[in-house]
């Protein structure tokens, strides 16, 4: 059976500075700003009507996760799933009105999910400005404390696939119906929330400027350049003015066979290998190791 949602859809955070946190997604990733009334502030870096969205709070904070679903018929299965599985339907009406149909579901951690038809693409494709300018927002890795049973419910009510996962569920990797390797990642922490999102770079130059830029604000690289064993994707991380960690990747692998069998892989003694971790050798700083940022207080995702 394939996939119920197709790819990520959007990211929501709550800012403690939504000004700053705005300026910042502008001049270092190169968003374009869709949007900006009262708390709330859409962004974006192609035509679809949002990727990012930030809400002014008191603390920075995950505060939902949309996944896109291909039509409505996958929306409406998806909230049956998610009641099957005992799961809280938070709401059916849509956070962000371009869209058409929406479910969003609390699962057991407390990760907050909307399930979405399509996002409307009613931007400017090419639009000007300073940053790197990404292709679109691609992963999210989320924190669990049992990544094993989070995994499996979200498998269960979402359909993703697992991909890859560690010998002791310290990482999974699933993918949704686009196929590549991991749109939606857990790894094992001491609380359920928010690792890193990623968005996705066009080319290895792109890096370059990526660190030229964060240079000239006296910011440096969390970890990187390099090559994940686990997704053969490039990588590099930094954290953004809200405080959050932002992984910039290319050329993920893509898995289209259907009945692709996960692989399973040891990590080595605190990620210590690097066949999986990081090919080209580096392992992960201190700071890519125990950055979390928590799930918001339950408020819905509007």
């Amino acid at each position: 059976m394939e996939p119920l949602v197709h790819r990520l859809g959007y990211l929501a955070l709550n800012v403690t500075d939504l000004d700053a946190a705005v300026t910042d997604a502008q001049a270092v990733m190169g968003l374009s700003l869709v949007s900006k009334e009262g708390s709330r502030a859409l962004l974006t870096a192609n035509a679809r009507h949002a990727e990012l969205v930030l809400h002014r709070a008191e603390t920075s904070a995950l505060r939902c996760i949309g996944f896109e679903a291909l039509d409505a018929s996958r929306v409406e299965e998806a909230g049956r799933r998610a009641q099957a599985a005992g799961l809280e339907i938070v709401s059916a009406t849509p956070s962000i009105p371009a869209i058409a149909h929406a479910v969003t579901i609390r699962f057991s951690e407390g990760h907050l999910v909307e399930v979405h038809t399509p996002m409307p693409r009613d931007q400017p494709l090419r639009y000007p400005g300073p940053g790197i300018h990404p292709r679109y927002i691609d992963h999210v890795n989320l924190t669990a404390r049992d990544p094993a049973s989070a995994s499996e419910e979200m498998m269960r009510v979402l359909g993703v696939k697992l991909s890859e996962r560690t010998s002791g569920w310290e990482l999974a990797w699933m993918r949704a119906g686009d196929g590549r390797h991991h749109t939606v990642a857990f790894v094992k922490a001491a609380g359920a929330g928010l690792h890193h999102y990623s968005w996705e770079f066009a080319d290895f130059s792109d890096f370059k400027r990526l660190g030229d830029v964060l240079d000239a604000t006296d910011r440096t690289l969390v970890w990187g350049p390099g090559r994940h064993g686990a997704g053969d994707n490039l990588f590099t991380y930094y954290v953004d003015a809200a405080g959050f960690l932002v992984e910039c990747t290319a050329e993920m692998e893509l898995i289209a066979d259907p009945a692709f069998e996960a692989r399973i892989v040891d990590p080595g003694e605190n990620l210590s290998n690097y066949k999986v971790v990081n090919r080209w050798g580096q392992l992960p700083s201190r700071a890519w190791i125990e950055h979390f940022n928590p799930i918001a207080e339950p408020a819905g995702p509007k």
